[in-house]
């Protein structure tokens, strides 16, 4: 186990000075890649007297700086500065007054300069193509620390103020903010914008962006003009967002009853961007992929994906913008709405695709999956420095995991319930910051359901329960007992939680809060008893009565039990096999139970099953192909079902289903599939000749079974397109050879310029996980390491390297290799995903142990 670093607390800066206005004006200069600024703060002193102010800065040089003291009797009183201070460690810009500083308002004003950098945060560019012309964009993205970089002000979520903008940009070029434009001034070759005063908002959330851009534009029932802005050759791209952006807005309208406050609301993607998207008041900044649809070539997730993404963001200008967190130990107030909201706005905007079981495999599966591990952070995490904060935005637990307990909670006080919490919540603290219980309050004066008490433990506390589950189906009486699920050491001390059972029967108690309890069921048993029913709650149960667990089966077989239900039955049973509670043949053995299973999700989970057991006997050859052998058949009623070609306006779910069934045959290395496969891939010449829910496979089908020009040609065509998320698509099957030559060529390319700094953690993911190539993407890493810390060392993708290197090793060399290069470079940044990654391992290397040589066994028997 790794030494954590020991940190030392940082100053909250706005203890002291709480500004209320900046005057911001900013002159960015493409061609020296740097800005020149000067800043007006307004704000007021509090606390003791001292003779400095400061603020954040970093990497900014300030080039004069003054205070103006305000008072009522006397007047204003310009006081001079006699030291400039800066403080790198804390990012602090300390001004050193000639005279003792009093509580009381006071004015700042600073002349200062920067630089435009390729890291993605701060003000840097974003570089495109038209027709073969290269072209830049300027945007910025200061969550969560970043408005720093772009000018001095109290950097923290709590320093909420009004911004007024003024940015100088080339004449000839669109130029976006938060708020609408005020006024233009145009000269020859530079113009002048001044934007709408905003409102009292976090410094995080400003933002602005300018460039050669179009957009398409709408407006809501309620006035609000909604634009989607676009680089020139993408703007026809913008149709579906658009129109999602606006119903997602009406809807979280009515569904908060309360307005969203702001005139506009622009949406934009960005060619360079390090997150998926940014939630920016009024300008929502978005990766290309995750914002434009084409009507011609893009898949059903993809439209899926969109549509979540815009409706998290969105969520957000009320969830995060309007009321903010307080400190970001509260992160999760904003992130774990939005992530439980993006669900509640497509299932509205979109039944008919069945999203909420999407939640239970990608929500509830990721945040169990990492929640298991013995030191994984709680919800709420404290934070003493601002190199945590990349650390803490961990996806399986402050998005996942909290929008799985809000799930939660929604469910146990009731959505109308849910809904008046929510208004009144807003209401009160409109512009202003906010802790859990101030949620909590809300929420139990309209239910009268004291949540707060219930949820301490979930959200102070790492981990989760299982809760195992004795009943004889027939019986009024089941037995339940919970402790926590670790897949190895639990560090303790131990937890008890207050699970909220959502059992599919009726019980005398809706809550289990001991270690151990008898409760009685109360009605009538038309449904087998399960827990956590259509995944209302957050925990793994275990069913150890042999006929009740086979009462579950029946019900499957029958498809009785609801999809989700389905799916969480294979996604806890995957959950205690990691554990050790189960073994891999045993979940082998839940397959023919779902043998008439014709739900995606449901068969993404089942797909584990399979992918586990193939990671099992690694690259063994002649064991592979006595696994393909047992998965074909599997397989072979999905693909004789549905075919290479959809029906017309067929459903998402059975589109998703056809890809999914295609690759598992293809993978399985079932003939006639491949050689339908080879002919598509010969035949097409653009992603738009293929059907979007088939076009992946048939790409895989041409990596891992064609020819070294089908492999070239893809690589091509992969260079060709301007389309973010067919390049994503073209890459992804891409990194399936089993070739080493064509590894090596795909490693190479990652810090080059065919791949962008926003893509290439994905890429060495996508290698990672292929068998054949973790070897040498692992390789890559460590040669590569001085261009990843360089390019990431400051940004919050940094720790995606060691999460990813973590994510498939499951052997002792590797752990000692992991430690060994990870160790000397434990900081703030990375000490969590690398203490996590060393648990991870160590947990698959007992699960290979424990499992690998009776599937290797039942293999050679089959």
């Amino acid at each position: 186990m790794l030494n954590y670093c020991k940190v030392k607390k940082v100053k909250r800066l706005f203890r002291e000075f709480q500004p209320d206005h900046y005057d911001l004006f900013l002159t960015p200069d493409r061609g020296k890649m740097e800005f020149t600024g000067r800043v007006v703060i307004k704000g007021r002193k509090t606390g003791r007297p001292s003779s400095r102010i400061t603020l954040h800065q970093k990497d900014l040089k300030i080039k004069t700086a003054g205070i103006i003291r305000h008072d009522k009797r006397s007047g204003d009183a310009r006081i001079a500065v006699e030291r400039i201070n800066i403080q790198k460690s804390f990012d602090e810009l300390r001004l050193h007054a000639a005279e003792q500083l009093y509580p009381g308002r006071y004015t700042v004003e600073l002349e200062f300069s920067g630089k435009i950098t390729e890291p993605m945060h701060g003000i840097y560019p974003c570089n495109f193509e038209v027709g073969g012309v290269k072209k830049q964009l300027i945007a910025t993205q200061f969550e969560s620390h970043h408005a720093r970089e772009a000018f001095p002000c109290i950097d923290e979520p709590e320093a909420k103020a009004a911004f007024d903008l003024t940015l100088v940009s080339p004449a000839d070029e669109t130029v976006i903010a938060n708020t609408p434009i005020k006024s233009q001034t145009k000269g020859d070759r530079l113009l002048e914008t001044k934007f709408e005063t905003t409102p009292r908002m976090s410094p995080y959330l400003l933002a602005f962006a300018y460039g050669e851009l179009g957009y398409k534009s709408a407006k809501t029932k309620t006035g609000v003009e909604v634009r989607v802005y676009a680089t020139p050759d993408k703007v026809k791209l913008t149709d579906f967002a658009l129109d999602t952006a606006v119903r997602c807005l009406e809807f979280f309208e009515d569904y908060y009853s309360v307005a969203y406050p702001l005139p506009k609301l622009d949406l934009i993607g960005l060619p360079d961007f390090s997150a998926g998207a940014m939630e920016n008041w009024g300008l929502v900044t978005f990766r290309e992929s995750v914002l434009y649809v084409n009507p011609k070539s893009s898949s059903i997730e993809t439209k899926q994906f969109v549509a979540m993404v815009i409706c998290h963001e969105l969520a957000h200008q009320w969830f995060g913008n309007l009321v903010t967190m307080e400190w970001w130990n509260d992160l999760w107030l904003n992130e774990s709405f939005a992530d439980l909201m993006e669900y509640r706005a497509v299932d509205e905007l979109f039944p008919e695709w069945d999203i909420w079981n999407e939640f239970a495999r990608r929500e509830i599966g990721s945040a169990l999956a990492r929640d298991c591990l013995p030191t994984v952070q709680a919800v709420q995490t404290e934070v003493n420095h601002p190199d945590e904060l990349a650390s803490i935005f961990d996806p399986s637990i402050v998005y996942a995991k909290g929008g799985s307990l809000l799930n939660m909670v929604r469910h146990l006080v009731g959505e109308d319930n849910f809904r008046v919490g929510l208004k009144r919540y807003f209401e009160e603290f409109a512009y202003r910051n906010t802790v859990a219980d101030d949620l909590w309050n809300h929420l139990e004066k309209a239910s009268g359901i004291k949540i707060s008490g219930i949820m301490r433990t979930w959200l102070q506390k790492p981990g989760y329960p299982v809760v195992e589950v004795d009943y004889l189906p027939g019986g009024q009486e089941l037995t339940l007992t919970q402790q926590r699920l670790v897949v190895g050491q639990d560090p303790g001390p131990k937890s008890v939680w207050q699970v909220p059972l959502a059992a599919s029967l009726p019980l005398d108690k809706p809550l289990l809060k001991t270690t151990k309890s008898t409760l009685t069921v109360t009605g009538k048993a038309n449904y087998p008893l399960t827990l956590n029913h259509d995944g209302h709650s957050y925990f793994v149960a275990k069913y150890q009565n042999e006929r009740h667990f086979e009462e579950i089966l029946a019900a499957t077989r029958k498809g009785v039990l609801t999809p989700i239900d389905r799916l969480l039955l294979v996604q806890n049973y995957l959950l205690l096999e990691r554990a050790g509670q189960v073994s891999t043949l045993q979940n082998v053995q839940l397959l023919p139970a779902y043998i008439n299973e014709r739900d995606e999700a449901v068969w993404s989970m089942l797909a584990g099953i399979i992918g586990n057991a193939r990671n099992l006997i690694d690259k063994n050859e002649a064991l592979e192909k006595k696994l393909n052998g047992f998965i074909r058949p599997l397989a072979a009623p999905l693909v004789k079902e549905l075919g290479w070609v959809a029906a017309k306006n067929e459903p998402a779910q059975r589109l998703k289903l056809r890809g999914l069934a295609l690759s598992l045959a293809a993978a399985a290395e079932e003939p006639a599939v491949i050689e339908e496969g080879l002919r598509l891939f010969k035949n097409f010449k653009e992603p738009a000749d293929l059907a979007p829910d088939i076009r992946s496979v048939v790409y895989f089908i041409g990596v891992r079974y064609g020819t070294d020009s089908d492999f070239n040609r893809l690589l091509s065509l992969h260079s060709s397109l301007q389309n973010a998320d067919e390049k994503d698509e073209v890459a992804s099957e891409l990194s399936s050879t089993r070739q080493a030559t064509k590894i090596k060529q795909l490693l190479s390319m990652i810090a080059g310029p065919d791949v962008r700094l926003q893509d290439a953690p994905t890429w060495f993911a996508w290698l990672m996980r292929n068998r054949y190539a973790t070897d040498a993407a692992w390789r890559w890493l460590q040669d590569s390491w001085d261009w990843v810390e360089k390019n990431y060392g400051s940004d919050k993708s940094y720790d995606r390297f060691p999460r990813y290197s973590a994510m498939v090793f499951s052997k002792s060399e590797q752990l000692a290799e992991y430690e060994t290069f990870f160790g000397p470079k434990t900081n703030l940044a990375l000490e969590r995903a690398i203490q996590l990654g060393i648990e991870e391992i160590a947990g698959r290397i007992s699960w290979r142990q424990r499992n690998e040589q009776s599937v290797k066994d039942w293999l050679k028997n089959l």
